[in-house]
């Protein structure tokens, strides 16, 4: 039996918030390298959204045009067995996209290092998540 859908977050009413944050911006790394490794992390997901949002885009007006009611298929719909397992290796591979820069660290690493280096790279990479 399928389960009901989670309710979705509705915004509060009448609730306002300041347009901009108080106080400083929180320090989560010390070295720069690290913040750039952050920066290609969010582009690489910003690219991953926008390529999703417009298929989707498409995907929708195309069944409109079609006459099948899009929302409702969706809110119904629950992969079986064989779509749980692709969908749990296309996760897999969405992970390996964005975070890409860490293996390209590690890679970096072990040119020519030494195993103490990569190490240290790893540690780090690993202390800045």
């Amino acid at each position: 039996m399928d389960e009901p859908a989670a309710p979705q977050a509705q915004p509060t009413e009448g609730r306002s918030f300041p347009t901009k944050a108080r106080g400083a911006r929180p320090t989560f790394f010390d070295d720069e390298g690290a913040t750039d490794a952050v920066l290609a992390i969010v582009t690489a997901l910003a690219a991953e959204v926008w390529a999703l949002r417009e298929r989707q885009s498409s995907l929708e007006a195309v069944l409109d045009a079609a006459g099948i009611d899009v929302s409702a298929a969706i809110e119904a719909y629950r992969p079986d067995g064989d779509a749980a397992v692709a969908r749990a290796a296309e996760a897999a591979a969405f992970a390996s996209r964005v975070y890409r820069v860490f293996e390209e660290m590690r890679e970096e690493a072990l040119a020519g290092e030494t195993q103490d280096r990569y190490l240290q790279v790893v540690d780090r990479a690993f202390a800045e998540l």
